[in-house]
């Protein structure tokens, strides 16, 4: 490379960097993969390995006494496969990201089916009609540990 080119990389540089303002700000680095934003090995071992592998039991949904099209569902549902607006988003679909029931979060599978006030309503009446001892999910839990959870508690 000669001078001459070296110059005019270094003036479109210059022109590059003239409106760059540098504060004394501390950076701040989140980590999207944790609620609280911190990086842990943990969080970084569990998203590099997310949807390779299957660690509920599939054979409990397809072996349950239920309608195909509900057990299709629950199939979806647990491996986080269902088109919300979440999903559609991510698909450059023009939509509305909140939730049509609460108006409160953005509609992905575990709030419509967990945490939506709608939804926390809809399982105490289950809960209540059948008289399981189904509980409620928590604000915390995914759709996989509130799954393995309930599979855990019912008998053989």
């Amino acid at each position: 490379m000669s001078s001459v080119e070296e110059m005019a990389d270094f003036v479109a540089l210059w022109d590059l960097v003239q409106d760059v303002q540098l504060t004394t700000e501390e950076d701040k680095i989140t980590w999207k993969w944790t609620p609280d934003g911190s990086y842990t090995a943990k969080s970084a071992y569990e998203v590099q390995f997310k949807g390779s592998y299957c660690s509920f039991k599939p054979n409990a949904i397809w072996r349950a006494h239920a309608e195909g099209k509900h057990k299709f569902f629950t199939w979806l549902l647990v491996q986080e496969k269902l088109l919300t607006t979440y999903k559609l988003l991510a698909r450059n679909w023009n939509c509305n990201p909140t939730c049509t029931l609460c108006n409160l979060q953005q509609e992905t599978s575990e709030h419509l089916c967990l945490h939506c006030p709608f939804a926390v309503q809809v399982w105490n009446l289950v809960i209540a009609w059948s008289g399981s001892n189904i509980s409620v999910p928590s604000q915390e839990a995914t759709i996989e540990e509130w799954w393995c959870g309930t599979l855990a508690q019912q008998p053989k």
